[in-house]
Formats: C-alpha cells, structure tokens, sequence
C-alpha cells in the first residue's frame, strides 16, 4: 500500500472516529449555522445558585439570568443579543414584572418592562464564555462555562460524510482537503469510547476517553489503523440526536506529520 493511500486511509477513518465521539449530546452540533450553538445552561461552578440560559438561533441568541436581588430574593433578567462580531453577542438587559403566577385569568395589561443595562456575551470556547452586565449602575463580569446535566450516549451505526484539510505533511503532495463517505460503529461505556470501521483502504480503530460540557462532547486518545498509519485526536463540538451526530476534530499523524482539522456528520442507521 502507498503511503499516500495509506494517509488517505488514515484521515478518512480518524473522521470516522470524530463521528463516534459526536454521539454524545442532546442536539445538532450546529443548532445554528451562523457559529458554534451556545444554547444550554451556563454558571460558574464555585458559585453555585445562580446562572444563565442562552436560547442561540441563527445570529440572535436570547438570554435569561436568574440571580438575587439586594435583599437576597430571587429575580431574573432577560435579554435579546445580537451579534456584534468575534463571537460576541449584546444587548439590552430587561427587567419584567407581572401578575402573580396563580391569578386568574391572566392579565397583560400588568405586565411591566423595563430596561435596567446591558448585557454582553462573549465566547472563549466550545464550553467557556465571559458574561458582562449592568443593572441600575451596578456591574457584573463573570467567566461561566457550560453546565453538564447528564451524558448523553453515542453508541450506534452511522452512515454520513467527513470533510478533512490536511498539512503539515513531512511530504507535502500529502496536504490537502479530503471529503469522504462514512460508516462507523460506535460503542461508549462510561468514559470509554471506541469507534471502528473501514474507511478508505485501512480498518481503523479510535479508543478515547470521552468529556461532556452541557451540550458538547468531547473525546481525547489514539488511533491506530492496519495499514500502520497511528497518532492523537481529539474529537469536539459533539452532538447526538435521534436522527444521527455531527462534530468537529483535530487529529496528528505520527509516522506522516500530517495535521487534520475538520468536521462530520452522520444519519443514524442503528441504536
């Protein structure tokens, strides 16, 4: 076998391997099209008590914090952001007042808005971000990140695409962008994650250990495949749901030097 089939081999099944890592969050990697989906819940876990619900679609993410006011008795703020460039989002920070939740009927016409600052959104990661906001003078910056609710479960038969670029080859014919097809069968136990298939002209299997943050999963480990091709990846932005699994990922080649960014999605074909 060439190296060059061999490489070719390689990156096809690594990206089989992203797909497995994906199957392990609640929704599309790209609930949005416009950037990474900040939807989920988000705090600061050395405060426990207060956070942060981020609804993200298309380029308008709306906010809902729910936090204390100065006598300690619980409020919460809402805010409509948009997008402002390099991942930040901002707006108008309200304040809502109403009718006691068991009046009946409902009445609107005692219902209160008003505008008490701003808010402003800023993402540092897949799963980290800044919060910065006012409310009557008074203002607040806080580093949140995503909250984890429950792992979701990965495993299952996939059939999709992969889409790689490639450099950093130690022979540079290898460089490149590389779209495949895909089947990948996905096993999770726990932490334990292992992804194996065909793709290309190698049998390839991926073991990693695999990490959620709210919506997002993650696994980092090792590949290695038949045709002697081995390295590191990791796989990241990882959803799942009822119908297949999208994802992002990284991976280096040892024996090649090659470098791999890219992203993948597949239909779900088995549980």
């Amino acid at each position: 076998m060439s190296l060059r089939r061999l490489h070719r081999g390689f990156l096809r099944t690594l990206l089989g391997a992203t797909l497995f890592a994906i199957a392990s969050v609640l929704c599309p990697v790209w609930a949005t099209s416009f950037t990474t989906d900040q939807s989920d819940l988000w705090w600061n876990p050395n405060e426990s008590g207060w956070g942060m619900q981020l609804v993200h679609r298309g380029s308008i993410i709306f906010a809902t914090m729910f936090v204390y006011d100065p006598s300690r008795t619980p409020i919460w703020y809402s805010a409509t952001l948009n997008y402002a460039g390099d991942l930040v989002w901002t707006g108008d920070l309200i304040l809502t007042s109403g009718p006691w939740f068991g009046t009946l009927p409902f009445d609107p016409a005692t219902v209160g808005i008003r505008r008490v600052g701003s808010l402003t959104w800023t993402a540092t990661s897949v799963s980290a971000g800044t919060l910065a906001y006012s409310v009557d003078g008074v203002f607040i910056a806080k580093n949140l990140v995503r909250q984890l609710t429950v792992n979701d479960n990965f495993s299952g038969a996939y059939r999709g695409a992969t889409h790689e670029d490639v450099t950093g080859c130690f022979n540079p014919t290898f460089n490149g962008t590389n779209e495949q097809n895909t089947a990948l069968n996905i096993t999770q136990s726990g932490a334990a994650a292992t992804v194996t298939g065909t793709f290309g002209n190698g049998f390839c299997t991926y073991n990693g250990t695999f990490s959620q943050a709210g919506q997002m999963g993650q696994v980092d480990g090792s590949y290695s495949c038949n045709g002697g091709d081995f390295g590191s990846f990791t796989i990241y932005e990882m959803q799942v749901n009822l119908s297949g699994v999208t994802a992002r990922l990284t991976a280096d080649s040892n024996p090649l030097g090659c470098h791999v960014t890219g992203w993948l999605g597949g239909m779900r074909s088995s549980f």
